[in-house]
């Protein structure tokens, strides 16, 4: 029997506790549908676009080992070549053109896959492009910097004991770190860095504008020319880095760190001007949306249309 004064709560209403009937409220509790909401606070719009929106996650790991590989890459060949102390001492011409010849193969090899930015500077210029989203930025960002430091270490696992050095066995903390020359301040060492990677990234938007399309024939011997020729121009002042993850790596590994905040703001801070200048005064307006391509219509599309008997 039921004890006076204690009402009991259904899911279709309230027990009476006079007369025993049951009052319908019209409040229905539906367990499913709660658990669905919670799932869609969690998953958020730009995680979904990122794991099932242009590319799936499959294409998005992909993309991510590409541009580990590659700047590990990058930065294990260009170091490399700054080793000094096996017999021969690497010219100021023979590290500019090693760290261009590094950038020419990881184009050739992984250009396909990701496009190989291995350089936050860029990425970054192609977020402000349109061509990566935010979270894909991200992504080839956290890619980089970590590809980056596994090359660093992989050159310190084959190269002997104590050789890590370039001219002189003083500098072997200093090795392959960017630095300012001493007479140079750190706005001018800012604005350089600046300067070069707005060139690297003018380059870059050329060569992905459609426009141009009949002159990307050779685009990793270019890509590594033009990394070549900055670097032999810019190298004495600041070392010409014009990529935060290719500083961070031997600096991390060095524990040398003077200066290098301009090793971050100055190439993105390039890439961004770079590419919001060619964006707003050469980027074509179209006024109509172009019609996709037969190859992306036979891939995307779902033929609704009923097979005929």
């Amino acid at each position: 029997m039921e004890p006076a004064g204690i009402s009991i709560i259904q899911t279709n209403g309230i027990a009476d506790n006079a007369g025993g009937k049951s009052k319908d409220l019209g409040i229905t509790f539906n367990p499913s549908s709660s658990i669905q909401a919670a799932k869609e606070k969690i998953v958020t719009p730009w995680f979904k676009k990122l794991m099932h929106g242009e590319g799936a996650l499959k294409n998005t790991v992909l993309t991510a080992l590409a541009e580990m590989i590659g700047t590990s890459m990058l930065v294990f060949l260009g170091c490399m070549g700054c080793v000094g102390s096996l017999g021969v001492v690497p010219s100021h011409f023979q590290i500019a053109l090693t760290f261009g010849l590094a950038v020419m193969i990881v184009i050739q090899s992984l250009g396909h896959i990701s496009l190989a930015h291995i350089n936050p500077a860029i990425t970054v210029g192609s977020v402000v492009l349109g061509m990566k989203t935010i979270p894909e930025g991200l992504v080839y960002l956290l890619s980089q910097v970590v590809g980056g430091v596994l090359g660093f270490g992989m050159l310190k696992v084959v190269t002997p004991a104590g050789r890590m050095t370039g001219k002189s066995p003083d500098e072997a903390d200093m090795f392959c770190v960017t630095e300012l020359h001493t007479e140079l301040s750190a706005i001018q060492g800012l604005l350089l860095e600046g300067i070069s990677t707005a060139v690297l990234m003018l380059v870059a938007c050329a060569v992905w504008d459609s426009r141009n399309a009949k002159n990307t024939d050779s685009v990793p011997i270019r890509f590594g020319l033009t990394v070549a020729a900055l670097a032999l121009a810019v190298g004495p002042y600041t070392g010409c880095s014009m990529n935060p993850a290719r500083s961070l790596a031997p600096a991390l590994w060095n524990n040398q760190w003077s200066h290098h905040w301009i090793y971050w703001f100055g190439p993105i801070g390039g890439a961004l001007l770079s590419s919001f200048t060619y964006k707003t005064i050469f980027g074509v307006k179209r006024n109509e949306q172009e019609e996709p391509a037969a190859e992306a219509v036979a891939l995307n599309s779902v033929d609704t249309q009923k097979a005929e008997p």
